[in-house]
């Protein structure tokens, strides 16, 4: 029986979700009630495809997603919460067989079929505290997407940054402790079990071009063919020191809140690889060219440990809302300039040579291990941001376009520095890096078309990416949504090696 064809089945789901959507009435949580408490059950199915707007990089098939969420509460005494997403990915580009359900400490899972507990866990209540036991997200800090003091859960970045930051979050098992005094809070995190952030696998639609090594060097020897491989990450133990440990403390004053937070475990921020190497010189038979030789590459994420203080402030300022962060991280990660000093390196073509020289006297083929250079090294590094956000008001609207429909329109600015100290080596980032980002939100047509712009720019290197998005509310249940990923920049940088992935995305969700 032939395969059956993956467009064909996202297609029908497309079908699927139109025809249920369009023929139903207003969609409503599904929810039972007691006089002790309630329980309710919503979610939403939606699909969509992506329009490559540069043929020659990965391709992707259309997605379906599938999203349940279960919320059970007593008056006073305890809740329970549970969020699963089951789906077909389409950005996956070489899936793999076996057990479909995502899990915590794998870099690369290409799934394209899969399911995902997205959180599940136990809310307990008591006087002045509350518990809360089991795979959960947290978001920390005060400006908007990327936060220095927000460590706890990893990241989905299996799309780049296109996504809803909670979307991105990927839940942790752990025990939250939340106690309150007056107007200040304290929070105490464990999580026992190592979790990594989920990345493309090559493949992939979004896999780093940063990571690609050229297939063939050109050498003093000849062109040598290379052979990379991308296992997963390596697991640490799974003992009571690999735990992650975090605190917040936050207080609330005459509309201004301010918190302190600390953080130990692992960097879920800092993507890092370590490279290993063999070269294989052999001999050919060949008069012209008695000796051949042929490089592996083996490049595996990395794993470190960081501790991070930091702190962060929200208060009203004149029209504006200001929003500030800080944290002082020691142990992150950064990637150096690796694919530029490879092909060149003298200590290379020693042990290539050294290797031949034995193989021609003895005639036996040899592998030998390459001292390849470090691929990151780990620093000290202070990251800040401040952000101003603004919603525009009635008055303000008509004053700027004389009349009211730019009111409720919210504007965001903020900016992101990273100082790297002991900048001493040839680091991908310079030693004070910028991220500029902005974002537009506004509703018309009664808040049934919903549009957002987000943009980004690192003036450091010019890369920077435009996100526009736009949500139709076709029924009370039904919406036609649709975005652009437009990239530009250098193919060396974090942002702009993504350059040729622009594309539109067009799609529709049911919400139920």
């Amino acid at each position: 029986m032939p395969a059956r064809d993956p467009f064909r089945r996202q297609h029908a789901l497309f079908a699927f979700v139109l025809i249920i959507g369009a023929a139903s009435g207003p969609a409503t949580a599904a929810e039972l009630r007691s006089p002790d408490g309630r329980m309710s059950l919503a979610g939403s199915l939606a699909t969509w495809d992506v329009i490559r707007l540069h043929e020659h990089t990965p391709s992707e098939r259309p997605t379906g997603l599938l999203d349940l969420r279960l919320d059970a509460t007593t008056t006073d005494r305890w809740r329970v919460f549970a969020s699963l997403r089951a789906g077909y990915d389409g950005k996956i580009g070489h899936p793999r067989g076996g057990n479909h359900f995502l899990a915590l400490d794998e870099v690369y899972q290409s799934k394209d079929v899969f399911l995902n507990l997205d959180e599940a866990y136990v809310d307990l209540y008591f006087e002045t505290f509350e518990l809360r036991i089991g795979k959960q997200k947290m978001s920390w800090g005060q400006l908007d997407d990327l936060q220095p003091t927000d460590h706890v859960n990893p990241e989905d970045l299996t799309e780049f940054y296109f996504r809803p930051e909670l979307e991105r979050k990927m839940g942790v098992p752990a025990v939250r402790w939340t106690g309150y005094a007056g107007a200040t809070t304290l929070d105490l995190v464990w999580n026992p079990i190592f979790t990594t952030s989920r990345l493309a696998a090559p493949g992939d639609r979004w896999f780093a071009p940063l990571l690609r090594i050229p297939a063939v060097f050109d050498t003093p020897f000849g062109a040598v063919p290379v052979a990379t491989r991308y296992p997963d990450v390596d697991p640490p133990p799974h003992t009571f020191a690999s735990s992650d440990v975090a605190f917040r403390l936050k207080h609330f004053h005459e509309g201004i809140e301010a918190s302190l937070t600390g953080f130990h475990g692992w960097d879920k921020w800092g993507q890092t690889y370590e490279g290993r190497s063999t070269a294989t010189v052999a001999p050919t038979g060949d008069a012209a060219h008695p000796l051949a030789a042929n490089v592996d590459v083996t490049i595996v994420p990395a794993t470190r440990r960081i501790t991070v203080l930091g702190a962060d402030l929200a208060m009203p300022f004149l029209w504006f809302a200001l929003r500030a962060e800080a944290a002082w991280i020691h142990g992150r990660g950064f990637p150096l300039r690796v694919q530029e000093t490879l092909a060149g390196d003298p200590r290379l073509f020693q042990v290539v040579g050294e290797a031949a020289a034995r193989v021609a006297h003895t005639g036996e083929p040899e592998t030998v291990a390459l001292p390849l250079p470090p691929a990151a090294l780990g620093r000290e590094c202070l990251q800040w941001g401040i952000g101003l956000d603004w919603f525009v008001t009635e008055r303000v609207s008509r004053r700027l376009v004389g009349r009211e429909w730019l009111a409720g329109t919210f504007v965001l600015a903020q900016l992101l520095q990273t100082v790297i100290f002991d900048h001493d080596a040839a680091f991908i980032d310079d030693a004070v890096e910028h991220l500029l980002a902005a974002t537009i939100r506004q509703a018309f047509l009664d808040e049934r078309l919903g549009v957002e712009l987000k943009a980004v720019l690192n003036p450091n290197h010019g890369d920077w990416f435009v996100w526009p998005q736009a949500s139709y509310r076709l029924t009370e249940s039904l919406s036609a949504i649709a975005e652009a990923r437009i990239i530009g920049g250098s193919p060396r940088q974090t942002i702009g090696q993504y350059r040729d992935h622009d594309g539109i995305k067009l799609g529709i969700r049911w919400s139920f």
